[in-house]
């Protein structure tokens, strides 16, 4: 049958030939597309696949790229539905030199035949990370996969000199509003780790805050929107992963970053990277200091329907804020052998923060409070690991073991109108003071075991415990009080993936989790009450409650369906159940701040975990020329957590609004998302992005939280490179109107710009960008409630007209200096590497 087969391929063939003989030319493109090449592609020193690895297939005629792909998870590709001819096969991945595997012929018979294994390509690590640029341009800035997207942080002009939170700002479907809460697709409810765990430089929280994490330290980032039972259930809105940066360049290299804008921002990193026989070692540091400007304006107006007693409440603030952080790393990999690998990493975090607030009121009073907050906390982070490879592929062991621990201290001054504003803590005595000290710590040990059987199916099975201890300490008013809070998680988990057909294949999981948590608030015994207070009463009426203690038990299924259409474009179906459990900032009962007693925000220490059942279907297809990917999800979520719970309290007479979180009750969430990346030339990349949600909650314990919100945003970036010029980069990032429960959001674009200048052979860059082009970027908010009074039991209607700006217009320059060896790409011709046998299997010799 072969023979046959080979036989009436031959005979198409040659009848094709026939049929174009009467023409002067030989015309390629009237082959027939029925070629396939497959390969792997490993790391040349530790056997590693790398995955997302760029493939591309260029025409040996017209040096054009005429197909491609990327590499899955396992370091494998196939491309299919090819031209029969003769081509080149260029492979990339940041970090690596480019590979080229010439001379592949593509023909039945002595051509080598139309279905063609390369077998395993090996990349070799530069010494140096460079740009290069010829026809088959640079390394990509991200990579959509079917699971996940990752971003590489370093192919980002915009963001060079900022921060973790400037990163998110640039990936598709992510956003990170004026106050840094990060969100995903429209949903806050994000779990954000560091290199795979939680860390002490974002506060060892699920929903953390990224501007202590330089840019520079950053490799790359991965967003998944539906983990499989093998992840933590954390996060409605899906997972976060920032990975740090570890050198992989061959020798002793490094590189080093300075960076100075407007205002007195400036920043300054380094990094050097050791790698030789059996070690890799690295070492990196960085050192930013911030100012940011901000203003706004509240405007409350009150309308009673049985009287005449409207009334108007007016503030204009200023914020200005000055962050100033330092971060040291330092790690190395030991390679026992060609399957064990030992990795230590100690991360070293200290912030420094200033922020002083002025708010004005203007009406009904002219009258102003002036605020500092001193903050300033270290964090370190250690992490230790084990890497164990089989014979098998995709065979492994890995075995983790982190701590680490986070200390915070803030103190918080009030100035009146016309008083002299001092840096001493001169109010210490007189009560118009606050201090408050927070302790985190996280310790979480895991195992995972990944185990083939066949062709056909894979097992993973694996362990976690995760320890986590937060406490609190605040002095106000003289007045000592204390939040303790623990959570211990005992999770086990398996998935089974197993493929039906060539094109169909499932993958299913379950993770069990027994929790222990348990939350305190006090004041020492001695401390007396005072009942004229609004803020020491918020904190006594949680201090009544207390303690808490919420043990429970919960089963994590997940199901996931994949569907090739072609080797590049696929459908996939996830179910997953999830969970979002508090963070400290929902959790904790002290005030946000103690400058505005009419409108006071805190958390809920009695707050329970809310769960989500996630159905999402997404589509997706990925060319040399085109990535596309388009989906749609549909959440239910249980108890569900809402900041949006305004409730109103008496304390001696007057009337205060407490706004807080509390569980809503049910909810449904519908989301949507259109991507689409294009890549016409080499020298251009375009990147476009929509995602919608709407949120319905339709019971709960409390009214006023019942109702609907909804809204839409999006994404652009152009990447234009001018030869032997500039390369510039546009980003923007626009929000559509929001509907909320009692009001909307207004809309609002912002635009960032970019240029890049390479000299001494591209070891020197000068990046000039400006951010926030047009001074667009704000939030506004618009609301309308009807409220009654505890005091005289009447009804009025309240409106808040308000609009807050996180900072100006700011141009910076940042000058990068790459150092160390630098290695020209090689070129090996695909001959030379077969084996006696000719039958494609490829080794490498260096």
């Amino acid at each position: 049958m072969k023979i046959i087969r080979l036989s009436f391929i031959s005979l198409l063939i040659l009848f094709a030939f026939q049929s174009i003989g009467s023409a002067q030319h030989f015309d390629p493109s009237r082959m027939p597309k029925i070629g396939v090449v497959t390969g792997a592609v490993i790391d040349s020193i530790t056997g590693d696949p790398v995955a997302y690895a760029s493939v591309s297939l260029i025409s040996e005629r017209e040096q054009t790229v005429v197909t491609g792909g990327i590499t899955d998870d396992q370091g494998r590709f196939r491309i299919d539905e090819i031209r029969l001819g003769r081509y080149d096969l260029a492979v990339e991945f940041i970090g690596y030199e480019k590979t080229i595997i010439a001379g592949i012929n593509l023909f039945p018979g002595d051509g080598g035949g139309i279905e063609q294994n390369l077998g395993t390509i090996q990349l070799v690590v530069t010494s140096l990370q460079m740009e290069q640029l010829d026809v088959y341009a640079e390394s990509p800035q991200w990579v959509q996969t079917i699971d996940k997207q990752i971003f590489f942080v370093d192919r980002s002009l915009t963001i060079k000199g900022g921060t973790a939170s400037d990163a998110l700002k640039k990936i598709p479907n992510v956003d990170v509003d004026i106050d840094g809460n990060i969100s995903l697709r429209g949903d806050q409810n994000v779990t954000v780790l560091i290199d795979g765990k939680p860390s002490g430089m974002t506060g060892g929280g699920r929903r953390a805050m990224v501007d202590n994490i330089p840019a520079a330290m950053i490799d790359r980032v991965e967003v998944i929107t539906n983990p499989s039972a093998k992840y933590d259930p954390d996060g409605m809105g899906g997972i976060i992963n920032i990975i740090l940066k570890r050198g992989i360049f061959e020798g002793f290299n490094g590189n080093s970053s300075l960076s100075a804008g407007e205002y007195g921002k400036y920043s300054a990193s380094g990094m050097v990277n050791y790698r030789v026989d059996k070690w890799n070692l690295l070492a990196s540091g960085s050192y930013r200091k911030g100012n940011r400007y901000g203003k706004g304006e509240r405007l409350f107006e009150y309308f009673y329907y049985d009287s005449e007693l409207d009334s108007i409440t007016q503030q204009q603030t200023l914020r200005k804020r000055i962050p100033e952080n330092i971060s040291f790393r330092l790690g190395g990999d030991y390679y026992l052998g060609e399957k064990n690998t030992f990795s230590f990493t100690t991360t070293f975090g200290n912030h420094n923060n200033r922020n002083e607030n002025s708010v004005d009121y203007i009406q009904p009073a002219v009258g102003e409070i002036f605020t500092i907050d001193w903050g300033k906390g270290t964090s370190i982070d250690y992490t230790f690991r084990y890497d164990r490879d089989f014979d098998q592929q995709e065979q492994d062991l890995i075995v983790d073991l982190s701590y680490n621990t986070s200390m915070d201290e803030e103190i918080e001054e009030q100035f009146e109108e016309g008083e002299e504003i001092s840096e001493e803590h001169h109010h210490e005595e007189d009560g118009a003071h606050s201090h408050a000290d927070e302790y985190n710590s996280n310790l979480i040990f895991s195992a995972d075991y990944t185990h083939p059987f066949g062709n056909k199916t894979v097992l993973e099975v694996g362990f976690k415990s995760t320890l986590k201890s937060f406490n609190s300490d605040l002095e106000y008013l003289f007045l000592p009080y204390s939040y303790k809070y623990n959570e211990d998680v005992h999770a086990a988990y398996f998935t089974m993936s197993y493929k039906l057909t060539d094109r169909l294949g499932f993958k299913i999981g379950a993770r069990a989790e027994q929790v222990y948590t348990n939350a305190e608030v006090s004041k020492e015994s001695a401390a007396e009450n005072d009942s004229t207070n609004v803020f020491t009463s918020v904190i006594d009426i949680a201090i009544e409650e207390s303690p808490f203690d919420n043990p429970y038990f919960q089963i994590y299924p997940s199901l996931f369906l994949l569907y090739d259409i072609t080797q590049s474009t696929k459908l996939q179906f996830g179910y997953g159940k999830r969970v979002n459990r508090p963070h400290r900032r929902t959790l904790s009962p002290f005030p946000r701040n103690t400058s505005d007693v009419n409108h006071i925000r805190n958390g809920n220490p009695f707050l329970r975990p809310e769960y989500i059942d996630a159905l999402e279907f997404n589509y997706f297809t990925n060319t040399r020329l085109l990535t596309f990917n388009t989906g749609l999800a549909y959440k239910k979520v249980t108890n569900m957590i809402q900041w949006w719970d305004r409730d109103m309290i008496v304390v001696d007479g007057k009337e205060y609004e407490l706004l807080t979180a509390d569980n809503a009750g049910k909810a449904e969430q519908y989301t949507g998302h259109v991507m689409l990346n294009l890549r016409p030339l080499p020298l251009i990349n375009l990147t476009l992005n929509v995602y919608g949600w709407k949120s319905i909650i339709y019971t709960s314990e409390e009214p006023d939280l019942i109702g609907e919100s909804q809204g839409y945003a999006g994404f652009g970036n152009l990447n234009l490179i001018i030869p032997g010029i500039v390369r510039l980069e546009l980003s923007s990032r626009f929000r559509g109107k929001m509907l909320i429960t009692y009001g909307h959001i207004p809309a609002s674009a912002s635009l960032d710009l970019g240029l890049e200048k390479s000299f001494l052979n591209r070891r020197l860059s000068i990046v000039l960008k400006v951010n926030n082009v047009f001074n667009s970027a704000k939030f506004s908010i618009y609301t309308e409630q009807e409220l009654e009074s505890l005091i005289s039991n009447e009804t009025y209607l309240r409106t808040m007209d308000a609009w807050r700006k996180h900072d100006r217009r700011t141009v910076s320059l940042v000058l990068t200096y790459n150092f160390g060896n630098l290695e020209q790409k090689r070129k090996w011709d695909r001959s030379k590497m077969r084996g006696g046998d000719g039958g494609g299997m490829m080794d490498m010799d260096f």
